[in-house]
């Protein structure tokens, strides 16, 4: 989704960095505008030569033990029989996962959907593209990666349509896609369905704050504060709308109520810096 980050901050709460790869939201586009080709992604068939070239050991820091685990787990990955690869690439992305390599784990989590498709299969694969696609600092590859997860949580909701979870993930992927505001609308009609949905109500305030419409953060986040108190991010994210808006009185007492709810020493810094700004 590549602007200036809008929030680099929460350290301690939840790095948004979905929000750093969003496109800036233009409200008058076209949200039926290519739409014939939203899911003409090309999806990997997980062959040998993408799990081959999955997760470069040398690019992270890994265990002696575990890099030589997934040294050996490669090369037998290449050798053995069809069936005996699903295990193996199972095992393969439970490592990459254990060092937060969702990216390398997604070939692998793919390479078993692909080849004994479920809806669990789907979810797995699905969850570790998003997890990458939200961690990308390249918007090509944000782009690439969002596809990837979009395909596959489509195929869970046409067996589980109601899945709201689904549908707020696939409507972000949008977001940073050429047409994002299908993705505004998703998030609009699962608020229509379902009007007390937090996750939509939290995308929605974020994206607004992603695009400088602080008076329409401050309600999204006041109504899921109201729906859900103890919901940190909302808590802090409220604060930062009243800040942004010059409500100092609101702001002050808003990021001293996450204080009292946060004993992170990087969200009190964070906080602590907007109370001084506030003074």
């Amino acid at each position: 989704m590549l602007k200036q980050r809008v929030i680099l901050v929460v350290v301690g709460i939840v790095f948004i960095v979905i929000i750093y790869n969003l496109p800036r939201i233009v409200v008058d586009n076209d949200p039926d505008a290519g739409l014939d080709n939203q899911e003409k992604t090309a999806v990997s068939a997980g062959n040998n030569r993408d799990l081959n070239e999955a997760g470069d050991i040398h690019s992270f820091e890994i265990s002696p033990e575990d890099k030589e685990k997934l040294t050996a787990f490669r090369k037998k990955f290449m050798d053995v029989s069809a069936l005996d690869k699903l295990g193996i690439a199972d095992t393969m992305a439970s490592l990459y996962l254990d060092y937060n390599k969702y990216d390398s784990a997604a070939k692998y989590l793919e390479y078993i959907a692909i080849n004994d498709p479920s809806a669990a299969n789907f979810q797995s694969a699905a969850d570790a593209y998003f997890e990458s696609f939200s961690f990308a600092m390249d918007r090509d590859k944000a782009a690439l990666l969002g596809e990837k997860a979009r395909y596959y949580y489509q195929m869970i909701l046409e067996e589980q349509p109601e899945r709201f979870d689904v549908r707020n993930k696939i409507a972000m992927t949008y977001i940073s896609s050429a047409n994002p505001m299908q993705g505004i609308m998703m998030l609009r009609q699962i608020l229509e369905e379902d009007p007390g949905n937090e996750m939509a109500i939290y995308n929605l305030g974020t994206l607004s704050i992603q695009s400088g419409q602080y008076d329409r953060s401050k309600e999204y986040f006041e109504e899921l504060v109201r729906l859900n108190p103890k919901n940190l991010q909302a808590q802090f994210y409220l604060g930062l709308s009243y800040f942004e808006l010059n409500e100092k009185d609101k702001a002050r007492k808003q990021f001293e109520l996450v204080k009292s709810m946060e004993d992170d020493p990087a969200v009190i810094a964070t906080v602590e810096g907007y109370l001084q700004e506030l003074n």
